[in-house]
Order: structure tokens, then sequence, then C-alpha cells
């Protein structure tokens, strides 16, 4: 039994020398150890930062071939499905703009601004024929040097330049008689038969030369054709007659291409015969080509007063009116020129002004 203890005992204490022999050789080597333990620690830290590296490379689609074909269509047709649909829809903002944007105004007609003296005056014929002038009385006359008694001395009495009493003295005044050229002349014009009035005129001023009427007639009619150099001729004819011709200076003032001081001698003439409507259409024009519209109204308005049978005068107080927003006033003017110049001789437009006048009409 001892014997067997014993023999246990050595064995383990063999045991025990090996093993701390083993310690002894692991620590007789202390870098070999390191270095095979750095690298195995390397090595396996090279290996998880590949891993976590090749990671989001290495996930696939999970789907299969056909789900994800159907997956694009789906896709595709939606997208295509909503470019239809929003191209088959209104514009809305083109209608919101279309409801807002509001209408353009028509324009308003332009003012005449050719010479005021466009329509030669009418003639004025005395349809009554002049009465019969009354018989003289009967002058009986008296010598008194023979009812005198010779023997009585004879009175001398002072000689007067007036009239014996009791004599009626009737003096015939020579006025300008129309001739039936003249009247035949401004019918021509006011037909449009700017041939035979010119040649009726021009018969006129074969007696008279100086026939006021006849001068402005063919310069009208100069207007009516363009020739502006030919109506300057007719209306320097007149101031010739008379430099104070207001139809002719305010035509004259109108042709002329000196506007620096057009106001001002427009204003100086007016001082001097402020009954000439032609001036004051003239100087109405002034104000209507600088925009002026209330100076130029107050001027239309004028001429207007002094003729109211002018039409060129109506239908500027019209446009003047027009363009200060009195459109009731405006209408009545607009209606008033296409009134009086039927014939349409007057330089403005007949269809824009009766547009413009259904326009200012209310309807019923």
């Amino acid at each position: 039994m001892s014997l067997l203890l014993d023999a246990l005992k050595k064995s383990g204490d063999q045991q025990h020398g090996t093993g701390l022999s083993n310690l002894t050789l692991e620590d007789a080597n202390p870098s070999r150890s390191g270095s095979s333990g750095g690298a195995s620690a390397r090595s396996a830290g090279e290996s998880l930062f590949a891993a976590k590296k090749k990671k989001p490379a290495g996930m696939r689609w999970s789907l299969g071939l056909v789900p994800t074909t159907l997956l694009i269509a789906l896709v595709f047709g939606s997208g295509y499905g909503y470019y239809v649909w929003v191209q088959i829809q209104p514009p809305k903002q083109q209608r919101i703009a279309q409801r807002t944007t509001p209408r353009p105004p028509s324009p308003l007609p332009a003012p005449v601004v050719a010479a005021p003296a466009l329509v030669p005056s009418i003639p004025q014929q005395d349809a009554t024929p002049a009465p019969m002038q009354s018989e003289p009385p009967v002058v009986t006359a008296r010598n008194e040097d023979f009812d005198a008694p010779r023997n009585k001395p004879k009175a001398r009495k002072p000689r007067s330049n007036t009239a014996t009493a009791g004599v009626d003295i009737q003096r015939k005044i020579a006025t300008d008689g129309i001739t039936p050229a003249l009247l035949d002349a401004y019918q021509a014009y006011q037909r449009g038969d700017y041939v035979t009035a010119a040649q009726g005129y021009r018969q006129v001023l074969g007696r008279d030369i100086h026939n006021r009427d006849a001068l402005l007639g063919l310069a009208a009619i100069a207007q009516q054709q363009g020739q502006d150099e030919v109506a300057q001729h007719y209306y320097r004819q007149m101031l010739v007659t008379d430099p104070r011709d207001p139809d002719a200076q305010a035509a004259l003032m109108t042709y002329s291409t000196e506007t620096d001081n057009t106001e001002s001698r427009l204003k100086s003439m007016l001082a001097e015969q402020p009954r000439s409507g032609a001036l004051h259409f003239a100087l109405g024009n002034y104000y209507a080509e600088i925009s002026s519209w209330g100076d130029a109204q107050q001027y239309y308005f004028n001429a207007r007063t002094l003729e109211p049978t002018n039409a060129q005068f109506a239908f500027n107080l019209a446009v003047s009116l027009d363009h200060l927003g009195q459109g009731k006033l405006a209408a009545q003017y607009y209606q008033q020129a296409l009134q009086l110049d039927s014939s349409g001789n007057s330089g403005f437009d007949h269809a824009q002004a009766q547009k413009r006048l259904d326009e200012l009409t209310p309807s019923h």
C-alpha cells in the first residue's frame, strides 16, 4: 500500500516538473511568442475590416426577375399616365389671365388738324326781290327872286350843306351780288364734283379777281386734292385783298413749319378778331397736337359757338370732350358732326365717328 502511494507521488512530481519546464521554455523565447500573437491579431483585424468593407457591395436584389420587371413597368406606366392627364387638362393660369385681363378700349378718333377753312362758306343769296323804290315826292321849285317884290331887298341866307328840307334823297347801295355760277360751284363742291366746282369758281374770279368766296372755294378744293401749295396760293390771294382775313391767316398758320411762337401769334390774332371761328379752331388744333385737351376743348367750343353749322368744329369738339372723359357730351357732338357733314367733305372719318358714337350711346 505504501509502495503504491509512493509511486503516485513520484508520478505527480514528474508531471509538475514538466509543466515548469514548459513554462520556462515559453518564457525563454518572448519575442517569438509576441510576434506570433501580433501577427494573428493584425490578421484578424484586417479580416474584420475587409468583411465590413465588402458587406454593402455584397448586397443583392432580393426580388426575382419577374417582380422586378413588373415594378419597373408600373413606375413607367404611372409616369406616362400622369403626363397624359396633365396634357388634357386646360391651363388654369391662362384661363385666369383671360378672365382678369381687361379688354383694351377702342382708339379715339383723331381730330381734324387741317386748315380750318376746309369747307367754303355758303353763298348767301337773297331769295326775296328787292323792294320797289317809292316814287320820289314832287318838289316844286320856288324862286324867291321872282316871287318877292322887286322893290324889296333880297335877303341872303347862309348856304347849308344839308339836303333841302322836304326832299327825300335815296341812295341805292350796290351789294355784292352772288352770281349763279358761284352758287352752282358751291353745290358742285358739296356733291364732291370738284372739277365742276373749280370751273365755276374760276368763272367767278374771271369777273371779280378778288372774290373771297371763289378764292376760298378753290383753296378748299386744293386741300381736298392734297395740293397744299396751291391752297396756300389762294389763301395768300385772300390776304392781298384783306391782310387781316382770319380764315386765310389761320390756314397759313396751320401750314407754317415755324412752331416756336404759334400759340402767341394765334392769341395775338384772336385779340384783334375775337369772333373768328377759324382762329379759335386753329388754336384748338395747336393744343390738341400737344395733348392739352382742356385748352383744346375750350377753343373748339368757342369755334363751334361762332359757327354752329361747321361740321369740323363740332367733330373736334367731340374728340376733345371724349379725351376728357365726358362721353355723354362727346356723343352729342359726334352726332351733330355726322348730321352736318352729310356730303362727307369735312375731312373726318365718318365710319370711325359713327363707331365711337355707338360705343358712347347706351343701348336701350
